[in-house]
């Protein structure tokens, strides 16, 4: 969606002008020739650390129409209600109880479909909960050895809660849908996990940096909405959308199934409608600060993020930047480390700067360009030296994480019992993920602080 046009008196508008300006810059004998076309666009140089800024076009800065500004974030208060500091009846709180009633529901249901009597209930489910976390830290080739009379790998906890035999059943038979009610969604055996775990995370506030990004859960085997990720630390497995704070607490995650997956389509591209069905369905307010990475961002979604309220920054690909004046980027990449260009675009701000690669970011959170100091390690000088770095993407750096940390917590102790069974790897990464939730909501409740480092003990 299009933002409407300024009016030709707004300072900040950029008459369509076609021009070519030579100039000479001041101190050297250099000369600057360039077309300008639209909107201006400035330039600037970070050679020998003396910054100088070249204006190929004299105009006034711009400045925002208020008819768009992004709202003041307001934080809520939120009474978590926890009745104690006990970590079982926090990670409870965030694997709620109507998860653990259909758990329960469905697994009797399944073992009588199949001639068996199970009888499950709900302490000896949350008996299999906890086994399954003791192998995420204490990791053993079969989970049969968990009840070895060996005392190299045997667990004297596992085998005091509950015989093997029975883990074993209940292994057997742990469902979370009725198989006589199939479903065209390839992801029906699983859709009840993340429904109960989305509803509890959206009752804790958003917080006013959210960074949308995707998750994989390691899956090998055959299934229809199986990906491949390449860089990925998880390259082979299910997709997951995922809306994350900055802290690494996910307020709402999506399974991505292809045509079946439950986000609105916006018509803006797939990117686009990921940060917004996401936004919808968390109930964002406005004022919250979005940051995504190149699979999300285009201008559109800028605009759109706009009108809705929400502030937007994200690194943008060379193929969405239509027609915007920038020198190409095999071009711009022999410039000294920290040279940046940047445009102002109606209610946007565009970037490219000159890093260890050329990176290109938009934000509709600025409307002016200001400059930060990064360190960067020089190789030939075997130094750490300062280098100019436009604020839109020190925040970036500083906000996006969120996921990509809740995906490291997982992976520092993730349950270790395996099955055949192809949403297996999503259940036992539902417990996962419930339990960096809790821990992670803990620790701002406890401390107040944003937390350092992920360990066993609370």
């Amino acid at each position: 969606m299009q933002l409407p046009n300024p009016p030709d008196d707004d300072p900040g508008c950029s008459s369509s002008v076609s021009q070519t300006e030579t100039r000479k810059v001041s101190g050297t004998n250099e000369k600057v020739t360039s077309q300008i076309v639209g909107p201006m666009l400035h330039k600037t140089k970070n050679q020998d650390r003396k910054f100088k800024k070249i204006k190929i076009a004299a105009k006034a800065p711009a400045q925002a129409n208020k008819k768009y500004q992004i709202p003041r974030y307001v934080p809520k208060e939120h009474d978590p209600g926890f009745t104690s500091d006990d970590p079982v009846d926090i990670f409870l709180t965030f694997y709620p109880k109507s998860l653990r009633d259909v758990t329960l529901e469905m697994s009797n249901l399944y073992a009588e479909q199949k001639g068996k009597t199970l009888n499950l209930t709900e302490d000896e489910l949350l008996t299999f909960y906890g086994i399954l976390l003791i192998s995420g830290y204490n990791t053993v080739p079969r989970r049969r050895l968990l009840w070895s009379d060996d005392c190299d790998v045997s667990n004297n906890a596992v085998k005091d809660a509950m015989r093997r035999n029975r883990f074993d059943e209940i292994m057997s038979s742990v469902h979370l849908v009725d198989n006589m009610k199939i479903t065209a969604d390839p992801f029906f055996k699983v859709r009840p996990l993340f429904k109960h775990l989305n509803d509890i995370n959206n009752a804790i506030p958003i917080a006013e940096h959210v960074a949308v990004d995707e998750m994989m859960i390691e899956y090998f085997g055959r299934h229809g909405c199986k990906q491949f990720i390449r860089g990925k630390p998880v390259r082979f497995g299910y997709k997951i959308w995922s809306l994350a704070s900055s802290s690494g607490f996910v307020h709402q995650m999506e399974p991505y199934v292809g045509s079946h997956t439950h986000l609105v389509e916006t018509g803006l591209g797939q990117g686009p409608s990921v940060v917004l069905g996401l936004a919808e369905k968390a109930e964002v307010p406005p004022g919250v600060k979005f940051y995504h990475d190149n699979l999300f961002t285009t201008l559109s979604l800028v605009d759109e993020m706009t009108l809705r309220g929400y502030g937007s920054c994200g690194t943008m690909r060379q193929t969405q930047l239509h027609n915007v004046p920038f020198t190409a980027p095999q071009t711009f990449k022999k410039t000294p480390r920290g040279d940046a260009e940047y445009l102002v675009e109606a209610e946007k701000l565009i970037v490219r700067w000159n890093d260890n690669s050329v990176v290109t970011v938009v934000s509709n959170m600025e409307r002016e360009f200001t400059e930060t100091e990064a360190k960067r390690w020089n190789k030939q000088k075997r130094t750490m030296d300062k280098v100019r770095q436009p604020k839109c993407i020190q925040d970036y750096n500083t906000h996006m994480g969120g996921v990509d940390l809740h995906d490291q917590f997982v992976s520092r102790y993730r349950v270790n019992i395996r099955s055949k069974k192809w949403w297996w790897p999503c259940f036992r990464w539902a417990l996962n993920s419930a339990m960096v939730n809790s821990w992670c909501y803990y620790r701002s409740w406890k401390s107040g602080r944003r937390i350092s480092s992920p360990s066993r003990g609370w």
